[in-house]
């Protein structure tokens, strides 16, 4: 997974993970690395505070490129673009009869209750529209059958939303 935090530089040689600095190559463009390297268990492995994959240095890597992109207010803006999709779908969901059984505040993950006969549905979906009707949560927590975990985020519009609520709806 990726966790994202700040930290005063007093605190940066204690921090799990790894860190993505930017920076300038030799032609003077923007570039990205992997910074602190000594923290890492292949350099100084007993003073290592991370012990992570090269898979994940690069999901850290692409991730810390993408927030940058973003710009300076780029990171809340998405935040709260992510939270007002998440916030439109689960009221669509509501006015078309879909059940929303938990009440707690989320961010851009909620779960929603489908019918008895959903799992039909959702296999045609999933084979016929190349839809993914969230994580169905059974398997996980077997006191909440027919619940999916539904999560928005910018790479859905409106458009993708609302044919998502006439899909589960037919």
């Amino acid at each position: 997974g990726l966790g994202i935090f700040t930290s005063s530089m007093k605190h940066v040689r204690n921090m799990p993970g790894r860190l993505v600095g930017q920076t300038k190559d030799q032609d003077g463009k923007r570039g990205f690395v992997l910074t602190l390297a000594t923290r890492e268990q292949h350099i100084r492995r007993e003073k290592a505070t991370s012990n992570i994959c090269t898979n994940n240095s690069l999901c850290a890597l692409t991730s810390a490129m993408y927030m940058a992109s973003l710009g300076g207010s780029g990171l809340r803006d998405l935040a709260r673009l992510n939270y007002d999709k998440a916030q439109y779908l689960q009221s669509a969901l509501k006015k078309a009869g879909f059940k929303i059984p938990f009440s707690a505040p989320t961010f851009n993950e909620f779960t929603v209750e489908f019918p008895a006969d959903f799992k039909a549905r959702y296999d045609r979906l999933l084979e016929k529209k190349k839809i993914a009707a969230g994580l169905a949560l059974a398997p996980y927590y077997p006191d909440l059958p027919n619940h999916y975990l539904l999560c928005v985020t910018e790479t859905k519009s409106k458009n993708d939303l609302d044919a998502f609520v006439r899909e589960v709806q037919s």
